[in-house]
C-alpha cells in the first residue's frame, strides 16, 4: 500500500525512471487469512487515501483499459505545465475472480502497466480511441497454490507477467482467540503516516554506501538466487524488485528520499525472506489426480487399524482409476510409504496397514 500510495510522485533515474509499484501475490491454503490481511492493508488505504484510484476485483482488458484512463493525476509543475500521469491500484484477495483463466490480452496490460510504457488502445465500437502516455498498476492479490497453478499452467512462467510479480508464501495458521481480540478500528497512525507518505514527491538520491552494497552484490551474482526452474526469469528482475523495496523502505523510514545501507538491508530481507518460500508453491500446488487417489486410498487403509485385505483394497481403487493402473499404483505407494505389507493372507493377498 505504500507503493501504490507513492505512485508516480517519486521515481529513481537508471538510464530510465524506475516506479516503486509493485505486482504481490499473497499465496497460502485456504483459510489461512490471505483475504483478512488484504482487505485490512486496503482499508487503511481507502480510509486514508479516498481519492486513490481502485480498480474492478474482475475485469476484461477493456475494462481495464477504462480504469486505468479515468485513473488520472497531475502533478504541479511550476512555472511548466502539470505532469500528467495515470496511476491504478487492484485489490483483489483471490487472484482466480480477477483472471479465472489464463488471458493472454489482460496479461499483456498487466505487463505494459507495470513498466508504465506510453499506451493507446482502439475500438471499432463506439469508435473508441484511448491513449495514455504514462499509465501505472499496482496489485496486491490472494490466490491458494492450487489456484495459481490451475490459472498459471507451465508455459506462462516464460512469459512477462510473473517475472514482475513477488510471491509471499506462508504455511503459518496462528490460533487466535476471537473472544479476546474484539474488532478494532482502523489505526489512526497507520492512516495518518500514509496521508504523510502521500506528500512525498521528488527523485531519489543514494549515498557511496549504498552504490557500493548494491554494486558488489550485483557484481556477486546477487546471491542467494533462488534455483527453481519457473523462477529462471523471475531472478532477471531481482535487481528492479531490490531498487523498488527500497525506495518503499526509504519512505517508511522518513521519507528523505536518499537511499541508504539500511534501505538496502531492510529490502534484501524481505525480498529472500519470500524468495525462500516460493519454491514451496509449486510443491504444494500441482497435484496430479493420481496423487489424490493415492491419497484416498491411503486414508481407506487407514480407517481399519488392524490392516484391510489387498482385494479391499483393489475393489476401492477400481472406483476411483482404470484397472491396469491400480496395481502400479499401490506399488508406487507401498515404495513412498503412504501404506504397508504388513502381512499375507491364506491366499496369499497381502495385508496393508499404514505406518504408525
Amino acid at each position: 500500500m505504500i507503493a501504490a500510495t507513492l505512485e508516480q510522485k517519486v521515481w529513481t533515474n537508471l538510464s530510465t525512471p524506475l516506479y516503486p509499484n509493485l505486482y504481490t501475490f499473497l499465496i497460502g491454503q485456504p483459510g489461512i487469512g490471505k483475504s483478512r490481511a488484504i482487505m485490512a492493508a486496503s482499508g487503511i488505504a481507502r480510509e486514508a487515501l479516498p481519492e486513490m484510484f481502485f480498480g474492478s476485483t474482475s475485469m476484461t482488458r477493456a475494462s481495464l483499459s477504462d480504469h486505468m484512463n479515468e485513473a488520472k493525476r497531475f502533478i504541479a509543475n511550476i512555472p511548466f505545465a502539470p505532469i500528467e500521469y495515470h496511476s491504478l491500484v487492484i485489490v483483489a484477495d483471490e487472484f482466480s475472480v480477477l483472471m479465472d483463466q489464463y488471458d493472454t490480452a489482460l496479461t499483456a496490460a498487466f505487463v505494459e502497466f507495470y513498466d508504465c510504457n506510453p499506451y493507446s488502445e482502439g475500438r471499432r465500437v463506439a469508435n473508441i480511441r484511448i491513449k495514455v502516455q504514462k499509465p501505472q498498476l499496482t496489485m496486491l492479490c490472494g490466490s491458494t497454490p492450487s489456484n495459481l497453478m490451475h490459472t498459471l499452467k507451465d508455459y506462462v512462467w516464460d512469459q512477462g507477467l510473473m517475472s514482475r510479480v513477488i510471491l509471499v508464501y506462508s504455511e503459518d495458521r496462528p490460533l487466535i482467540d476471537v473472544f479476546e481480540n474484539p474488532p478494532m478500528d482502523k489505526p489512526k497512525d497507520l492512516i495518518h503516516d500514509l496521508k504523510l507518505i502521500n506528500t512525498v514527491m521528488g527523485e531519489f538520491t543514494w549515498t557511496q554506501s549504498f552504490r557500493e552494497y548494491l554494486t558488489k552484490w550485483r557484481n556477486a551474482g546477487q546471491i542467494p538466487v533462488p534455483d527453481h526452474p519457473k523462477l529462471r526469469h523471475y531472478c532477471t528482475r531481482r535487481w528492479a524488485h531490490l531498487l523498488k523495496l527500497c525506495m518503499v523502505s526509504n519512505v517508511d523510514r522518513n521519507g528523505g528520499l536518499r537511499l541508504d545501507v539500511l534501505d538496502f538491508n531492510r529490502a534484501m530481507n524481505w525480498l529472500v525472506e519470500a524468495e525462500l518460500s516460493m519454491p514451496t508453491i509449486f510443491q504444494v500446488g500441482t497435484v496430479s489426480p493420481d496423487s489424490r487417489v493415492m491419497d484416498e486410498i491411503a486414508y481407506f487403509v487407514k480407517q481399519h487399524p488392524n490392516g484391510v485385505g489387498e482385494h479391499q483394497v483393489v475393489n476401492f481403487a477400481r472406483m476411483k482409476v482404470q484397472a491396469h493402473a491400480i496395481r502400479p499404483m499401490l506399488e508406487a505407494m507401498q515404495q513412498s510409504r503412504q501404506i504397508i505389507a504388513s502381512a499375507i493372507d491364506k491366499r496369499g493377498l497381502r495385508i496393508f496397514t499404514t505406518p504408525k
